[in-house]
């Protein structure tokens, strides 16, 4: 599976230096609001722009990927539990689950 990962990133990074070769000499210039920048090469617009994005969805993976962990975490510990509680109703004799518990009250 390494292999396919490895494989598929040259295959990106060869598309991106292609887009960039052929975009070198168009440049654009970028309106924000008031803000004009100076111009710049297109392909390193785009090259900020998917920068931007694969950045943005590695701190929202992170966070995911930490949320499951402590829930999943959550989980274990809820299965835990009730392995125990099951491991005592097996051990319990049928006696001791029949007779109901009483307590002694002294009235004098």
């Amino acid at each position: 599976m390494w292999i396919v990962k490895w494989i598929l990133g040259a295959l990106l990074i060869i598309l991106i230096l292609g887009f960039a070769f052929q975009n070198q000499h168009q440049m654009v210039q970028l309106k924000i609001v008031d803000w004009t920048s100076p111009e710049i090469p297109l392909y390193f617009v785009v090259y900020i722009a998917f920068s931007s994005g694969i950045l943005v969805w590695l701190f929202v993976s992170v966070f995911k990927i930490l949320q499951l962990k402590v829930e999943c975490r959550q989980l274990r510990n809820q299965n835990d539990q009730l392995k125990a509680e099951l491991n005592n109703l097996r051990n319990l004799s049928v006696e001791e689950a029949v007779e109901p518990e009483t307590t002694e009250t002294s009235s004098e």
